[in-house]
């Protein structure tokens, strides 16, 4: 080591040391193909206690030499050894000290772990683990950490408008509900399952930190039975939204049901059922060639044609410029489900009846579960990257990583 010029301060930079911290020197083991770095502290100098901040006297050493996993050296692992000083304090009594490259309870370096988050929010948790050649589960250890700490010291005071989607967590109908702030998009809060409690611990959730549920003047949603209610109850002046896509969603699952119900009456059954997710796409986004072939099948398949047409009139109604012309809007729309003899879409109609008010808050706030989907996305790339932890903490922690726009702690390697 001797022989390359500061490669002893480089050494000290990379792991924060300051005097009376020092390196004793470092090996580099060729059976191991490791490097070794041994860290100690001057033994004349006078440390303050890591608790309280009194002057203390020194008390020896810990029992056992402790080492921490670096980052690489020349492609090589380093690993840091320290025999860590303990202090009397008269106030604390005997104190381990802790050193400056450390986190309490790791045996990574901080600037290990600051790289590790770096790499784990664009890359899968088993990639990682392999390029920084170390378990799975210590990086997740290291993830769950530094996301607590940011979500718990997030500042939700400024929150007033919400959207809440939920999303699976993994097979055998395991969901997770999430919070989103609709104006700033980002992810407040991961809740496990998706019943009225979620919504509940959310509302304890804002309050603890800062925030009041009664300032939450907007909140969008889905027109579940369990949603509604909860929104109602923890929000008491916010105006409840059914999202759009979700009444859409509606609508589609009755053209869908019309076009199964017309395919088994038909001859040509197969054609029918080729063409279905034609009947699925917006009219808006059809090309001329999509558009010919949809007026052709129209013809042929009437009741699904007929189907398709209302769905494109709920686009239409969602282009109303103003809270008086979707309200006519709407009204049309009903009068039309009602008339058009699809059973399917009948019963449709009365499920946007009873939500008809909530239909029509959305002409008011303008907010949709539009920011859900776009952080879905995302969420599928956490569950993928999260693939192989079948925990909820292991998956919320991605979740909060990649879409919760967190300001994390952690040491910035770069």
């Amino acid at each position: 080591m001797e022989h390359i010029e500061n490669m002893t301060r480089m050494m000290a930079g990379s792991l924060g040391l300051e005097e009376p911290w020092y390196i004793i020197g470092a090996q580099f083991d060729e059976k191991e193909m490791a490097l070794h770095i041994h860290v100690g502290i001057r033994r004349a100098a006078a440390i303050v206690c890591p608790k309280c901040g009194a002057q203390t006297k020194r008390n020896g050493y810990e029992s056992k030499e402790r080492i921490w996993r670096h980052g690489d050296v020349m492609f090589y692992p380093c690993l840091v050894h320290c025999r860590r000083p303990k202090v009397l304090c008269p106030h604390c009594g005997s104190v381990q000290v802790n050193a400056p490259y450390e986190r309490k309870n790791s045996r990574f370096t901080l600037l290990f772990e600051g790289y590790a988050m770096l790499i784990l929010a664009d890359m899968p948790i088993a990639k990682t683990a392999a390029l920084l050649r170390c378990d799975e589960k210590s990086l997740v250890k290291i993830m769950r950490h530094w996301i607590n700490k940011a979500v718990d010291g997030m500042d939700l005071s400024d929150v007033a408008m919400l959207a809440i989607d939920e999303t699976s967590f993994k097979r055998g109908h395991k969901y997770v509900t999430i919070i989103i702030d609709a104006a700033k998009r980002r992810v407040l809060d991961v809740e496990e399952g998706r019943d009225a409690e979620t919504v509940k611990k959310f509302a304890e959730k804002l309050t603890a930190k800062g925030g009041d549920p009664e300032n939450i003047t907007a909140v969008t949603s889905d027109m579940s039975k369990t949603f509604l209610p909860a929104i109602a109850d923890n929000f008491p002046k916010a105006e409840n939204i059914i999202d759009k896509f979700h009444v859409k969603k509606v609508l589609i699952d009755a053209l869908d049901e019309v076009r199964k119900a017309e395919q088994k009456a038909v001859a040509d059954k197969k054609e029918l059922f080729r063409g279905r997710r034609l009947f699925m796409i917006p009219e808006a986004k059809l090309t001329n060639e999509q558009s010919a072939k949809l007026a052709e099948m129209s013809k042929r398949y009437p009741q699904t044609g007929r189907a398709y047409r209302i769905v494109a009139g709920l686009d239409d109604f969602y282009a109303s410029r103003t809270l008086e012309e979707a309200e006519s809007g709407f009204d049309g729309l009903y009068s039309w489900m009602r008339r058009c003899r699809l059973a399917p879409m009948k019963a449709a109609a009365e499920t946007l009846k009873r939500h008809k008010d909530k239909i029509l808050a959305y002409f008011k706030n303008r907010i949709t579960n539009a920011i859900c989907e776009g952080i879905n996305s995302m969420i599928q790339a956490a569950k993928r990257k999260a693939r192989g932890f079948h925990t909820f903490e292991g998956y919320s922690s991605m979740i909060y990583l990649i879409a919760g726009k967190l300001q994390l702690a952690v040491p910035k390697p770069f």
